[in-house]
């Protein structure tokens, strides 16, 4: 298991509230903004748009928020390997997290069918084009890296420290990140909360992020083939003749 130690802060210093500001952007911000999108991806013009441009701005995103998160470590005297960007114990445990997304993916794959409400929400991200598919590729190895030391790592270590609780920053990371799948509606933001709590314990149990980022990458990909596939068609607009 993963070491922890306790407290974080003995008192507010200048580089300790650098810490404390990317977790309000974390558990706060990001939220907040994953809710304005998903109120813009609601309207038909920005969900039949192209989807490139999305890519690529979430991607840059990403890093920006990645690079942040990394220099609010080094103000505090720390690096990445601080947070779990680290080897596992042993080589094998690499693959502890493509367990994880195998895992989930099997329960997305065993679903009757996909609500209507879901499907609108989750076809603004599943590429539909093989240049889109291409450029998601980048997206979700994006998406593995920078979220899994976002949230399994700098969010649920520097909580853990603040609160005295592992706990703590294993349900407050992970809840935050469900939350930052709001676009995705309910079962977007559910399916992402346990997705988040179930990388936690592999990122504990290993003492590495990387078997996280493995699984990250493999699920992303994996459940955009699924939903590819099993998307339903998009509904035509009726016409109604005179």
């Amino acid at each position: 298991m993963m070491a922890v130690s306790l407290p974080l802060l003995g008192h507010l210093s200048p580089r300790a509230l650098a810490l404390v500001a990317m977790l309000a952007i974390l558990i706060v911000a990001v939220p907040i903004v994953a809710a304005l999108t998903a109120r813009r991806f609601a309207r038909p013009a920005v969900a039949a748009a192209s989807k490139i441009g999305r890519y690529l701005r979430t991607i840059a995103v990403l890093w920006l928020v990645t690079a942040l998160a990394i220099y609010a470590l080094r103000l505090y005297g720390q690096r990445p390997s601080d947070v779990g960007v680290r080897a596992p114990h042993a080589p094998i445990e690499l693959l502890a997290g493509l367990v994880v997304a195998a895992a989930l993916l099997l329960l997305s794959a065993g679903r009757s069918e996909i609500g209507p409400d879901y499907a609108r929400r989750i076809r603004v991200v599943v590429p539909a084009s093989t240049i889109e598919l291409a450029l998601f590729v980048g997206l979700a190895a994006t998406a593995g890296m920078c979220e899994e030391f976002l949230y399994r790592g700098y969010a649920l270590v520097k909580v853990a420290q603040l609160l005295g609780s592992l706990s703590a920053g294993v349900v407050i990371s992970s809840v935050a990140f469900g939350l930052a799948h709001s676009y995705q509606g309910r079962m977007g933001m559910i399916g992402a909360s346990v997705a988040g709590f179930l990388y936690a314990l592999v990122f504990l149990a290993t003492g590495s992020l990387l078997p996280c980022m493995i699984g990250h990458f493999a699920q992303d990909i994996g459940g955009a083939l699924l939903l590819a596939r099993r998307l339903p068609p998009v509904p035509q607009p009726t016409t109604s003749s005179l």
